[in-house]
């Protein structure tokens, strides 16, 4: 189908869903969900929706076949069949408005979260339980919420890498602040750092993002996209991996970046406050690749590169000119 209204791509992924609430999809059923969704970049986030409150709707209603005895024995009476279809009319019923509920609350429906963090300096590899793997930078933090729906990790700062393993089943789905990024078979970076925009980076497979407002963006292999706050997902071209992903191997890759920029990148790996003595010298430019955990270095290197004075002491370092 093309041209489809937000509303009918909402509604077939209700229809899907409850499909999928009586079991597995024969082989060819499974063929037809798979290209409905390559088809639209709304779709995916729409099915994940719908999946959701599906798992939501036999949550509940194994919950009340439970408790039946408490409301009389009317309700423990109905068959096998009427509760699959008070099931569907459930999903059927609720998935539009789940769909709008502020801060994708649907997504953690049913989910258990698992905390993740590291400190300044620190680098993490996380194997996920599907086989995906995140890789963390220094002062992240966040949880992970595995569910039959959905599988969702929460930003809450720094930066984080994906390499997600596909299931059109599952959406793997990261929010951050009022974002959410969806993505399959794909590999990419998200960064929430305090005082700046944040960036999403795709360095292989398709990654669409939702913002504050406006519509989705998708973004392909090795491009990049930023949102500011209140905003929506604005498109900023190519990616150099190497240099984005250096972290990985504890080095920060520099090109033409502001002495000032450089600095407030180190702080991000150590406590060692580096000073610029002034507006000039914050304006300086200097590229090249450096230790993240090593400011000492940096700021020699900077020292002889760009012709300023340094001074070290057991508090603080200082770039001047001389």
């Amino acid at each position: 189908m093309v041209g489809q209204t937000s509303q009918e791509v909402e509604r077939i992924a209700c229809l899907w869903a409850a499909r999928l609430d009586d079991g597995p999809l024969p082989p060819d059923s499974q063929v037809e969900l798979d290209a409905w969704l390559a088809g639209d970049p709304r779709r995916l986030g729409a099915f994940a929706r719908a999946r959701a409150v599906a798992l939501h709707s036999r949550r509940a209603a194994a919950l009340g076949s439970e408790t039946s005895g408490v409301f009389g024995p009317s309700v423990g009476r109905r068959s096998d069949r009427s509760g699959l279809l008070s099931r569907r009319a459930v999903i059927a019923a609720s998935v539009l408005p789940a769909a709008f509920v502020a801060g994708g609350a649907w997504l953690y429906l049913g989910q258990k979260a698992e905390a993740f963090e590291t400190r300044r300096g620190e680098t993490r590899v996380v194997p996920l339980d599907d086989g995906s793997v995140m890789t963390l930078n220094t002062l992240s933090a966040g949880d992970v919420r595995y569910g039959d729906g959905a599988r969702l990790v929460v930003l809450k700062a720094g930066e984080a890498l994906f390499n997600v393993v596909a299931d059109l089943g599952r959406p793997f789905v990261v929010r951050s602040g009022e974002t959410t990024v969806i993505a399959n078979g794909a590999s990419f970076l998200v960064r929430r750092l305090t005082g700046a925009p944040l960036q999403v980076m795709s360095f292989g497979g398709d990654v669409e993002i939702k913002g504050e407002t406006g519509l989705p963006l998708k973004l392909t292999a090795n491009t990049r996209a930023v949102l500011r706050q209140g905003g929506r997902p604005q498109h900023l071209g190519g990616v150099d991996a190497d240099r984005e992903l250096a972290w990985r191997h504890g080095r920060i890759q520099l090109e033409n970046e502001r002495l000032a920029q450089a600095v407030r990148e180190f702080a991000r790996y150590s406590a060692t406050e580096i000073t610029l003595a002034g507006a000039e010298v914050a304006d300086l430019r200097i590229t090249g690749l450096f230790v993240a955990n090593d400011p000492v270095a940096f700021a020699h290197a900077a020292a002889g590169s760009l012709d300023l004075k340094v001074s070290v002491n057991a508090e603080r370092i200082v770039l001047s000119r001389g």
